[in-house]
């Protein structure tokens, strides 16, 4: 439009104007048009420079929108390989859980679970997948499906115990829990139940129970048993001590007299029974009983008990029958066994059955069957209730206990008899029919020792029939009781031994210093600064072979082993019988 105006003017000017003033208009033309060119050179420039710009503008956002996409992709592949690699930690951690983790959907349909759950019942996944999970469950938690699923609905949780058969076929102990899972908008997706096994747990559970019950039962036993101790010793001692008390009497009948000492006697043997039970049940339960075998006539042992058992049939009187047979083979006499505690055996089972027989009879055999010994002790007591015979030889049982029990004892008899039989290789039994009566029987090894039957000893309570004479002779006496000293020397005086007393193991030491001629100690092993067994190391510094017959309390074989080994030649144990007394003291002692 502008070019054309200027052609317009410039034809105009031509035409109207002479040739100088054409030449000037031309060049005046020539100069605008340059001027225009130029002008729009300069736009253009401009305009391309911009659009430089611009381009360049264009080629780093393109840059950077390609770098974000780098970003973007190096992100999301990031994030992708977090993702599962989470996925994979949670997985990797359920897995290694000694618990069963198991989910559930909303149809109860088992979705998931951990490999320790099928290691917990032996089962592995395929093999699982083929049962059905209530055929696993006990007959007795059939309903635990049913609880869970009514627990989860209304409480959102459940929390019991089961038991699940296991594929060896023992029943195992499980203790669950069972939540509900819910999504972010509350909705239930199912349930997550966590087992663990308790098995073990429940049988050591189990276990404490059974034992503290039997504690409770044990403590309930020993607490009758001390009561029991407490009167089984004061009865007897009451007899002592009252009868004592009426010998001082005065102008008392011979026979009166006589009368009150076999009382004294009686309870003071009853006495010594008690208190040598209780240590035997102390040794018992510290395992020091032992048996030692020596050479015995089983007819003496028997004829002995037999004897015994009569004089406590006529001391109380009882209409009892005391029958004995003998099927022993008559060759087959001599026997090793533990002489001591055998009797002991034989004895508690032969006063038992005459203390629970009020009337009738007591049969005592014994017969050789399959190289055992067999003894058979019937009665016709009262006999014994079938449900109390599974406990009748553990400790302190008794079928009657409290203030009510019409008969004494400590209960320790037949679980001593028991444990003593069983060391001796042998083993004991029972039969019994309340009101009808009762047999124990028991076998022990034979082990003969001889061929000739050892003639019966008859009972003969004067051991020295014959007065025994010592006049010559000379004893020391040591002891740091005085009431001990007294009885001694009232028990030698008759011999007419020369007496020397001492009251300690220094004094003793001293009186064997200035009296060369004593022929034989009596000396205690309990004595305060100076004990028997140093006192006796001491004497035999002086007289090498001085006869020393140890006086002791204690009745365990280790310590008898222990005064010999001190260099004692003899051990009497307490109390001392006058009988016995001689016998030992005869051993050193020669009459004149």
């Amino acid at each position: 439009m502008i070019i054309k105006e200027w052609s317009c003017l410039l034809a105009g000017i031509i035409l109207s104007q002479p040739a100088s003033h054409l030449i000037l208009t031309l060049l005046a033309l020539l100069i605008v048009i340059c001027i225009i060119i130029i002008f729009f050179s300069l736009q253009l420039k401009k305009v391309n420079q911009e659009l430089i710009d611009r381009n360049n503008q264009i080629t780093t956002i393109n840059t950077d929108l390609q770098k974000s996409n780098e970003e973007l992709a190096i992100q999301k592949e990031l994030t992708t390989k977090k993702h599962f690699e989470s996925d994979k930690f949670y997985e990797m951690l359920v897995q290694a859980a000694n618990d069963a983790i198991s989910f559930y959907d909303r149809s109860w349909n088992l979705k998931f679970t951990n490999s320790a759950f099928y290691s917990m019942i032996g089962y592995n996944k395929e093999s699982f997948n083929n049962l059905n999970l209530q055929d696993l469950i006990h007959p007795d938690d059939q309903d635990y499906q049913l609880k869970r699923e009514q627990s989860l609905v209304n409480n959102g949780f459940f929390e019991t115990e089961l038991r699940l058969r296991h594929k060896d076929g023992h029943y195992m102990n499980l203790s669950t829990r069972s939540v509900t899972v819910r999504s972010d908008t509350g909705e239930v997706l199912g349930a997550l139940t966590i087992s663990r096994d308790i098995t073990k747990l429940k049988q050591v559970h189990e276990d404490l129970i059974k034992a503290n019950i039997g504690a409770e039962a044990s403590n309930r036993l020993k607490s009758n048993f001390l009561a029991n101790i407490s009167h089984e010793i004061r009865t007897p001692l009451n007899s002592v001590v009252g009868f004592s008390n009426l010998l001082l009497t005065n102008n008392l009948p011979n026979e009166v007299k006589e009368e009150y000492i076999e009382h004294i006697n009686h309870n003071s043997e009853k006495l010594l029974q008690i208190i040598g039970d209780i240590i035997d049940l102390s040794r018992l339960e510290s395992s020091q009983i032992e048996i030692t075998y020596e050479e015995a006539s089983l007819s003496a042992i028997v004829n002995e008990i037999i004897e015994e058992a009569r004089q406590v049939i006529r001391r109380n009187e009882k209409p009892i029958i005391l029958n004995v047979k003998n099927h022993f083979e008559a060759l087959s006499d001599l026997i090793f066994t533990d002489r001591i505690w055998l009797k002991r055996v034989l004895n508690h089972l032969m006063d038992n059955a005459v203390k629970f027989t009020l009337e009738g009879s007591v049969e005592f055999s014994y017969i050789l069957e399959n190289q055992n010994i067999v003894f058979k002790i019937r009665d016709t007591g009262i006999g014994i209730n079938k449900e109390n015979l599974g406990h009748i030889f553990e400790e302190f049982r008794q079928e009657f206990d409290g203030h009510h029990r019409p008969f004494e004892g400590l209960g320790i008899g037949l679980t001593l008899a028991k444990e003593v039989i069983e060391r001796m290789g042998g083993k004991i039994f029972v039969k019994s029919e309340k009101g009808v009566g009762s047999e124990f029987s028991f076998s022990i090894p034979y082990r003969p020792a001889g061929t000739t039957k050892a003639k019966p000893q008859a009972a003969n309570n004067e051991q020295f029939p014959k007065p025994i004479d010592w006049s010559s002779r000379k004893c020391l006496l040591v002891d740091d009781n005085k009431d001990v000293l007294i009885y001694l020397n009232r028990i030698l005086t008759d011999t007419g031994v020369s007496i020397l007393t001492a009251r300690s193991g220094f004094e003793a030491i001293e009186i064997i210093k200035a009296n060369p001629d004593i022929d034989v100690v009596l000396l205690d092993m309990q004595m305060p600064e100076m004990n028997g067994i140093e006192a006796t190391k001491e004497i035999r510094k002086i007289r090498k072979n001085i006869p020393i017959i140890a006086q002791t309390a204690f009745i365990f074989e280790d310590d008898k082993d222990i005064i010999l080994e001190a260099g004692c030649d003899a051990c009497l144990i307490k109390p001392i019988r006058r009988d016995h007394l001689l016998t030992v003291m005869s051993s050193f002692v020669k009459s004149n």
